[in-house]
């Protein structure tokens, strides 16, 4: 049976002075569009109290104390890893059996003070040390306008997978409708075929996309930063350019390094001291999750097809995508300094 629904102080004051003016219980139903009954109940809480507000006090009464409360949600902070299952087994430990409180009373108070359940976040570990880098990076380039990061070379590998990828699927079905080919995500083994790939881009346009076959070993990285990195950057930007990779161990390998020292020597460009575990601070890498979502609703048959997809969709990049990931850059700086070198939250960039 549905709860009624509860009259306003306002109505009830005008059927008191309706009753006042002498119309009958059935007459102010009518007028009012109330029932009868509801009319009368008014009336008479009126007639014993002198008042329209509800009593103090009036309503179902909690089980459990503000006290009894807070140890529940303390017990969810100490390990947010706790189930609602857990958390009640470890509170009623200290209760009584008969005074034992349910698994939805648990998840109740949990989420009346804002404990809800949601997926874990999966980020890189984060020693002290690299959040020390992390916040030392963000305060040398916090001054850095859009422009000044525009002269900035950005650059990745990423791998592209014809299934098996790990991004959320939905889809609207039937009770019943589970198993059902059309509700379903197929899966093979090792990904059914994929495709990795090196891209760069910078100041505001994509620069060359590279298809690496095999395993990407220090040799093949180093061929990469001569035929590829470099010239993109000499013809994406003008002037002197900032270099940026990460810390994987192939591109820090003496061949590289020497590699980059000796061309940064010739003064046309200089690498950037890029912080370790730092993938959410590279812009690029929200620009592998775009192609993904893109090549994926194309849903290509073979790794070909695949690493056709991916070609014509990282030269059709618009202008105001990069821009945007390059505006971003200045905010980032911001909220690593304001989280001392930890993560920071996507959503509020």
């Amino acid at each position: 049976m549905a709860p009624r629904k509860e009259i306003s102080v306002c109505c009830r004051a005008q059927v008191i002075a309706l009753r006042e003016v002498g119309l009958t219980y059935r007459d102010i139903a009518a007028k009012l569009h109330f029932s009868k009954t509801g009319v009368e109940r008014i009336v008479q809480k009126y007639k014993e109290t002198g008042a329209l507000v509800n009593r103090s006090g009036r309503g179902k009464k909690k089980y459990t104390t503000l006290q009894e409360d807070k140890q529940i949600v303390l017990i969810s902070k100490r390990d947010r890893r706790k189930t609602a299952s857990q958390i009640r087994e470890e509170f009623n430990a200290t209760r009584s059996k008969d005074s034992a409180v349910s698994l939805t009373l648990i998840k109740d108070r949990l989420n009346e003070s804002g404990l809800y359940g949601r997926i874990a976040a999966k980020k890189p570990l984060l020693r002290t040390v690299n959040k020390m880098k992390r916040l030392n990076w963000a305060k040398k380039h916090r001054d850095w306008t859009p422009e000044k990061w525009k002269t900035v070379l950005f650059s990745d590998e990423s791998k592209f997978e014809l299934f098996g990828g790990k991004r959320r699927v939905y889809v609207r079905r039937m009770k019943g409708e589970r198993m059902k080919l059309q509700c379903l995500v197929p899966t093979v083994k090792h990904g059914g075929g994929s495709v990795m790939v090196w891209g760069c881009f910078g100041n505001e346009k994509t620069g060359d996309l590279i298809k690496i076959d095999g395993i990407l070993r220090k040799e093949s990285y180093h061929k990469i930063l001569m035929k590829h990195a470099l010239p993109s950057g000499k013809r994406l930007i003008e002037g002197k350019f900032v270099f940026q990779q990460d810390n994987d161990p192939k591109h820090k390998s003496k061949l590289c390094i020497n590699y980059l020292r000796k061309k940064e020597e010739e003064g046309f460009f200089e690498c950037m001291d890029w912080p370790p575990q730092s993938p959410d601070c590279n812009p690029i890498e929200l620009l592998w999750d775009e192609l993904d979502r893109s090549v994926r609703k194309l849903q290509p048959k073979n790794s070909e097809q695949l690493w056709s997809y991916l070609q014509t969709i990282w030269k059709s990049i618009s202008t105001e995508t990069l821009q945007k990931l390059i505006e971003r850059m200045p905010k980032i700086c911001r909220a690593v300094i304001k989280e001392k070198g930890g993560y920071f939250e996507e959503s509020k960039i």
